[in-house]
């Protein structure tokens, strides 16, 4: 696991950086351009949040991410 659990993604149901947490890691092997890679992804809890008046569609799921993309992506938001 990650030191810090926390981390901001990008809601896809309503493009908003959102504040959520790694719930669990895995490596996944998929087809690269090289042959098979192995990827490690992140099982992500979204907090809920409004979109507008109402709760947003994607607030309060789990989704899988790629973990490598979530972090450069956090450290670029650090600086």
């Amino acid at each position: 696991m990650t030191d810090d659990k926390k981390m901001k993604i990008i809601c896809k149901w309503c493009s908003v950086s959102e504040i959520c947490h790694i719930v669990s890691q895995e490596i996944k092997e998929h087809q690269g351009n090289y042959g098979i890679d192995s990827v490690m992804m992140a099982k992500v809890k979204i907090h809920k949040h409004f979109k507008g008046k109402n709760y947003c569609k994607g607030s309060n799921r789990t989704i899988i991410v790629p973990l490598d993309e979530t972090i450069k992506y956090n450290e670029k938001l650090r600086d």
